[in-house]
């Protein structure tokens, strides 16, 4: 992972309408000089292999070429989730994820191509067309999985993560398991960093991912890393781009049968993204019914980035219903990890357990419902119906039903990080304040209440218990349904603020537990304006946070 801010509107703007495919001539209206002024001191990445990145601002001119946006088209076909980034072309050595800021400081999420990427790529693995392929998946999956991304944001945790999925993705675009490792084992460091893994671990990563993809595809040889790629697979050559229709919406009918439909990955291995919005491993759910519910959950992460998958299954492994979800919660990598827009929920009928994990950033929206007891509910009343010869039949719009309520606030609520700074956000609400004592017009709360935005904010611990007088932590907002903690920091710009915390976060994140005293770049939403000149502090409930 990298990290590129662009402070200049007008030289996103170029880059974003170049991009991938045949070159923008819109790119040369911004200058060369215009173009170093913007990123040459903010560029803070490192490349696929962990090396440190000796970028040339300057030859950042043009646009990369189609083969660029065919395979990024490509991959995507097969993850069966909406792209949340853009691809433009940049002084990167091979590919990279990046966030760019617009002009109102709005972190956009973008793949950076090197023009002459493919055919570099390719030349270093000696000419197979799967080691650019490769690269190009690792990079999409940080996006897809919205890793924390803050400078020098690489977390050897992570890096994993975008590994395995890369692996998993080649096998479904019919690479062989040498192949999809090859690239790697070639460019790859033989000792690990504080950033990335040694290439042995990533490339055992990338196996895990490439035989959990074969074994869910039916394949009989995975373990000899030969076996072929699900009904649709190909070679890694050149396409014609096309529509990114999603595979979850033409998910193949789940036949009413005892094997089970899909295959789960066991908690505790690697974590990463997984395309798959509805699980059935029981072969009861109505598969009409299934598709049209996979397709409602694929807009909802298309238009909001929210993402929600149902897990019906046999087997809980010898956890609690509750316990499991948070395991799939962290092993499929719901939802981005960033705003903490996820949620899973596992029904076990033959176990009669259910439960539900929302990441804590959808926890918040979710947090007076009570669909455990729902799905509970559902059991005792479908699931003997569901046993008979034809499925579940209706009874499968029945459990779909107990996610409307958790639907409908999800579409509702915002999901973009405008603000970089905690004192960025009262500037602006300030500055919207005074224009609204000046003209004398009424509040209106959808534009002049900075409570709820999204903002992120980069600072000390200073308190992992923080005190609960007046301008401090709220202790009515302390415990309750969701357990929440408060932890004290001193923001960069000199703010108190005070963090809302959840006992489920720590595990989510791969900076582990917060630490008395360390610095963290933290993403949460705002309960409260404080007073910096009489140190009363804000608040906000916290989504997620890495150490830097």
């Amino acid at each position: 992972m990298r990290t590129l801010h662009l402070a200049s509107m007008s030289a996103l703007a170029a880059l974003l309408t170049s991009g991938c495919g045949k070159a923008d001539d819109t790119s040369k209206t911004v200058s060369s000089a215009a173009k170093v002024e913007a990123i040459a001191s903010t560029l803070q990445a490192c490349s696929y292999d962990g090396k440190p990145v000796q970028a040339d601002a300057a030859a950042l001119t043009g646009g990369a070429p189609q083969d660029c946006a065919s395979a990024v088209t490509r991959i995507m076909g097969y993850t069966g989730l909406p792209a949340n980034f853009v691809v433009v072309s940049g002084p990167v050595p091979n590919a990279a994820a990046v966030i760019m800021l617009d002009d109102k400081r709005v972190p956009r999420r973008v793949i950076a191509f090197n023009p002459a990427f493919m055919k570099a790529a390719e030349a270093q693995v000696g000419g197979s067309p799967w080691g650019p392929i490769s690269i190009m998946a690792h990079e999409i999956a940080h996006h897809l999985s919205g890793h924390t991304i803050v400078p020098g944001g690489s977390r050897p945790e992570i890096e994993l993560e975008a590994d395995k999925f890369s692996g998993y993705v080649l096998q479904k675009m019919g690479a062989p398991l040498a192949e999809a490792q090859r690239m790697i084992l070639t460019v790859g460091s033989t000792h690990g960093s504080p950033t990335h893994p040694a290439k042995d671990q990533r490339a055992d990563a990338i196996q895990q991912g490439w035989r959990q993809s074969c074994t869910q595809s039916g394949g009989l040889e995975c373990a000899g890393g030969k076996a072929p790629a699900a009904p649709g697979g190909a070679s890694a050559g050149p396409i014609a781009q096309g529509p990114t229709a999603p595979q979850a919406a033409t998910t193949p009918a789940v036949v009413n049968a005892s094997v089970p439909a899909r295959l789960l990955p066991a908690p505790g291995s690697i974590p990463f993204k997984y395309g798959r919005f509805i699980v059935d491993e029981t072969g009861r759910l109505d598969p009409a019914r299934m598709r049209t519910m996979e397709q409602r959950l694929y807009r909802l992460a298309k238009d909001s980035g929210v993402e929600m998958s149902i897990l019906v299954v046999d087997d809980l492994k010898g956890l609690s219903a509750n316990d499991y979800a948070w395991a799939m919660m962290r092993q499929l990598r719901i939802g981005k990890l960033d705003v903490g827009n996820g949620a899973v929920a596992v029904v076990a009928p033959r176990q009669h357990q259910a439960a539900v994990a929302f990441g804590p950033g959808l926890a918040k929206e979710a947090e007076f419902s009570d669909p455990n007891t729902q799905l509970v509910q559902w059991i005792d009343a479908a699931w003997p119906n569901c046993e008979d010869a034809d499925g579940c039949a209706g009874w499968t719009d029945a459990l779909f039903t107990v996610f409307d309520g958790t639907l409908f606030w999800a579409e509702r609520s915002k999901w973009t990080i405008d603000y970089q700074s905690l004192g960025q956000l009262l500037d602006h609400y300030n500055k919207i304040n005074a224009e609204r004592m000046r003209t004398k017009r009424p509040f209106n709360a959808a534009t002049d209440l900075p409570n709820g935005n999204l903002v992120r904010v980069t600072g000390r611990i200073t308190s992992l218990k923080s005190p609960t007088s007046f301008g401090q932590a709220n202790e009515r907002l302390l415990g309750g349904k969701l357990g929440y903690t408060a932890v004290s920091m001193t923001t960069d710009d000199g703010h108190d603020l005070v963090f809302y915390v959840a006992p489920r976060l720590a595990p989510l994140m791969p900076s582990s537990s917060l630490k008395d005293g360390a610095r963290y770049t933290a993403v949460g939403r705002l309960q409260s304006t404080g007073d910096k000149a009489s140190r009363q502090a804000s608040s906000m409930w916290l989504f997620s946070y890495d150490a830097i």
